[in-house]
């Protein structure tokens, strides 16, 4: 299948070209099939660190830290159950959406 991501969640790779194996065999499938891998991973994380000396002998830190930055999406793996209902969709996110941190370290 092309196209985006996106447009393709409800059906992730042609289901109609697989079929129950016979009771005790494994079928005529391939072990990898190139069309059954799930989304690529783009993750971007940033982090800005400023230090100031407020005295001589003591140093404050402070720290803002963006995890998955630009809050893109990775999409999970698609069901590949043959008798699943849902066989050939991908149903869940692998990443979590963005976070940020806040921290503020004192060294003396």
């Amino acid at each position: 299948m092309d196209g985006p991501a996106q447009s393709r969640l409800t059906k992730w790779f042609d289901t109609s070209v697989f079929t129950q194996p016979a009771p005790f065999t494994f079928g005529t499938a391939s072990a990898r099939i190139h069309d059954v891998r799930s989304h690529g991973i783009r993750n971007f994380d940033l982090s800005l660190f400023k230090e100031f000396a407020p005295l001589e002998k003591m140093r404050v830190q402070f720290r803002l830290e963006a995890l998955n930055a630009f809050n893109t999406v990775q999409f999970g793996n698609p069901n590949t159950s043959v008798t699943s209902s849902s066989f050939g969709r991908v149903t869940s996110q692998a990443n979590a959406p963005r976070q940020l941190q806040v921290g503020l370290k004192f060294l003396w």
